[in-house]
């Protein structure tokens, strides 16, 4: 037989290293996607941040608020001013509800225009005509006004502005 040798004793290996981490995305993806998510946080913080604006009335809501408001005035309101301000309140919300341009207009010109207009009801054209009427003669006649005349000028200038058919209705 074969004398056999024994075997050699493997030298110590020193240069194999343990693995290497490699970091799977571009360093350039790792900042695009750090600087997309910086705005989008700031978007939702500035979302959440915001105060809603200001709600806008429609014509019919600023009519009313300001019929609301000469209501409240009562007998305090002098008549030549409550004359002045609730009609141009009405003429007003007829301005921008229906685009007919009452505020620059006299009172027999408005009044004109609206009888052919089939916008209005006749109830209405009653009211406004009956409206425009009294508050004109404490405008310009400087007729003085109770506090009953005065509730009824508002209330017939709060069923126009509500569109109510019956212009008598609360008397």
């Amino acid at each position: 037989m074969m004398p056999t040798q024994p075997a050699a004793t493997p030298a110590p290996i020193h240069d194999i290293a343990g693995p290497v981490w490699i970091f799977p995305y571009p360093v350039w993806g790792v900042i695009g996607a750090g600087v997309l998510l910086l705005i989008l946080l700031g978007i939702a913080v500035w979302f959440l941040r915001r105060k809603p604006g200001p709600r806008v009335l429609t014509a019919r809501q600023r009519a009313l608020n300001a019929i609301a408001a000469f209501r409240a005035k009562g007998a305090e309101a002098d008549a030549y001013e409550f004359g002045v301000k609730v009609s141009d309140a009405l003429r007003t919300y007829i301005r921008d509800q229906y685009g007919v341009d009452a505020v620059t207009r006299t009172s027999v010109e408005f009044l004109d225009v609206i009888r052919t207009n089939a916008v209005f009801t006749a109830n209405e054209k009653a009211a406004i005509s009956e409206f425009l009427e009294s508050v004109d003669l404490m405008k310009f006649a400087r007729q003085t006004a109770g506090v009953e005349e005065i509730t009824q000028l508002l209330d017939i200038a709060a069923r126009v502005v509500n569109g109510e058919q019956s212009a008598g209705a609360a008397k």
